[in-house]
């Protein structure tokens, strides 16, 4: 049997990521899907949400490996919840650092696809990201992602990605028809 080394930052890091995937599921199921009649407009609060997940979206994938990881970082927590920006802040060092290697310089541009979920104080959007270029270790310019926002004090922020398990569990709960924020507009 071969040994495989694991540092204690590593284990620590792995241990939270398993605890938010197990708070994640557990809560996605008990998770309200969103009751809309028809399909009526977005409404204003909406709006104010997929606003707020496109920002947060861009902030993360605005990358440019001369401004430093602290002003990278810096963008990413003015947008995101306290457990959101605790969670980049966690693995910033080795993402960083293959910014740096790879002398990283993206811009990114999102749109708000759908409202997946909403219980008031939470809602789960899926978002659409365009890449100026691919980041260190994909070949991508375009991906589909799906985030959670919290509501605060200050607004809706960004708390963090759905990992697979917890967006297959939201899916097979079986959707209502929904209205994407595209036609709301129109």
């Amino acid at each position: 049997m071969k040994e495989i080394p694991v540092s204690k930052r590593n284990l620590i890091i792995a241990v939270i990521l398993a605890v938010f995937i197990a708070i994640g599921i557990l809560v996605i199921e008990n998770w309200p899907l969103r009751m809309e009649q028809g399909s009526a407009p977005s409404t204003n609060e909406d709006s104010l949400v997929s606003t707020a997940a496109v920002n947060a979206i861009e902030q993360v994938f605005q990358v440019n490996y001369q401004e430093g990881k602290e002003a990278w970082l810096e963008r990413i927590c003015e947008v995101s919840t306290p457990a959101g920006c605790e969670l980049f802040s966690a693995g910033a060092d080795r993402m960083w650092e293959k910014y740096v290697d790879a002398k990283s310089v993206v811009t990114a541009a999102s749109q708000a696809a759908e409202k997946v979920a909403d219980n008031g104080s939470e809602q789960v959007w899926q978002m659409t990201i365009t890449l100026s270029s691919p980041l260190p270790g994909s070949n991508k310019t375009q991906d589909t992602a799906y985030v959670v926002l919290v509501k605060t004090e200050s607004g809706w922020k960004f708390d963090r990605f759905l990992m697979e398990e917890e967006i297959n569990a939201i899916l097979a709960r079986g959707k209502t028809p929904t209205t994407t924020v595209e036609e709301g507009m129109k």
